[in-house]
């Protein structure tokens, strides 16, 4: 083979080889439609600046130090999900969508982690004038595992607001006063409805219809597109003929066609509902395609389980007690605080966003808690001991490195809070 024939196919070997590349990387990002993975240590990066850790009754739990009650700051999105609350809190993408909240004899909320994202961790009562709800703890498979007496006999943990301040953003000043909440809980009904698309889907929470013209931005349900705006205002043609009355009767005739019997009395309204997107990053802005319908939200699919997440939240403020792993673990622990007021043991501080210099240069904005490197009383952090001793007796963000920076919001697309 000549020398010019060689080159020939070196260079088509290159162009070739280079072109695999460029696809690998493509298809090697994360879609939108799938949710990114994460270690848990990475919520705890990014909860460090707004809460404390301590072990109640056992267990680890965050509390934030605003000591906000939870589901009282932000909005309800209708989505093929149901009911999806929308927080407005820099913690509320895992507080307020993962594990549960309880309130202590101090009448202090705590979050309690656990793996399984929900659109939404409460009960939902309504009667003729008021919705309410209320987080409480659940089980593996959502099902709340507390007792009626323990869940109805505490109406100030019930956040009940109007019908018409539930289709809007929900703020802690408009929320019933704790009377009001007594007497609406004491003639309150489980609130439920069942929605149809290909088939039918009991969610808790109310039919999402019954508040089309209550919300004033619109924002609680996705947009209509120019073709949905076109297709209400454009007669409906007659249904195909048919003899099962039941399908004249509600409209369509695919129930038939399926061999599925509609019951006549069923509410067949729909409404057009938000579809949650996965952001693959806390920090990844929604795509500049993102549809009118899309909701752009951070859901990470936690590597841990619930054991998992505890041994993390140890090792985060004890990465010296490897071997002693069972003594940690224990209810009686020294390690940890004895309640959510002490100060805490030193963590990482999280970035407001990753600068890509210290990306190119091989940093890694999340790192693991056997990294001992940025644990208090480690060389990197030894000029910090002095603020870390100080911050003990400050109520404020304590044990965060320079600059501390707080992290933003997660990006959305969703409707503002107004």
């Amino acid at each position: 083979m000549s020398f010019h024939a060689l080159r020939f196919t070196f260079l088509c070997l290159v162009l070739f080889g280079s072109g695999t590349i460029a696809r690998a990387g493509m298809t090697a990002e994360t879609p939108f439609t799938e949710r990114g993975q994460a270690d848990f240590d990475t919520a705890l990066q990014l909860l460090n600046p707004y809460g404390t850790w301590s072990k109640i009754s056992g267990e680890w739990a965050f509390t934030p130090r605003d000591h906000r009650a939870p589901y009282t700051d932000g909005r309800w999105l209708y989505t093929e999900y149901g009911w999806y609350w929308k927080g407005n809190l820099p913690h509320s993408w895992a507080t307020e969508h993962y594990g549960y909240w309880k309130r202590s004899t101090d009448k202090v909320w705590s979050w309690y982690p656990g793996p399984i994202w929900l659109p939404q961790i409460v009960e939902i009562r309504a009667t003729s004038a008021y919705i309410g709800w209320r987080s409480g703890e659940v089980d593996s498979d959502g099902n709340f595992v507390e007792e009626p007496i323990d869940r109805y006999s505490k109406p100030d943990e019930w956040t009940f607001v109007t019908m018409a301040q539930f289709a809007n953003p929900v703020t802690p000043d408009i929320v019933a006063k704790p009377d009001v909440a007594e007497t609406q809980l004491d003639s309150s009904t489980d609130s439920r409805h069942t929605y149809l698309t290909y088939r039918e889907i009991d969610r808790p929470g109310p039919h999402p219809a019954d508040f089309v013209k209550l919300s004033r931005d619109g924002g609680m349900l996705a947009p209509l597109s120019m073709r949905d705006e076109a297709a209400v205002v454009a007669p409906h043609p007659a249904p195909p003929s048919t003899n099962n009355a039941t399908a004249l009767k509600n409209g369509t005739n695919a129930p038939a066609l399926l061999g599925a019997q509609v019951d006549p009395g069923m509410d067949a309204r729909q409404v057009n509902y938000w579809i949650t997107m996965s952001l693959p990053t806390f920090w990844t802005q929604p795509p500049p395609e993102a549809k009118h319908n899309e909701v752009y939200i951070y859901r990470p699919d936690f590597y841990q389980d619930e054991d998992g997440i505890e041994r993390r939240i140890t090792l985060w403020f004890n990465p010296n007690a490897r071997n002693t792993l069972a003594d940690v673990f224990g209810k009686n622990t020294t390690v940890s605080p004895t309640s959510a007021t002490n100060a805490q043991p030193a963590g990482p501080d999280v970035p407001a966003v990753p600068a890509s210099s210290a990306m190119d240069q091989g940093a890694n904005p999340f790192r693991s808690p056997l990294d001992e490197s940025f644990h208090s009383g480690s060389a990197s952090h030894a000029t910090n001991s002095s603020s870390s001793a100080s911050s003990s007796k400050n109520p404020a963000p304590s044990g965060l490195n320079p600059p501390d920076a707080e992290a933003p919001l997660p990006a959305t697309n969703a409707a503002p809070t107004k």
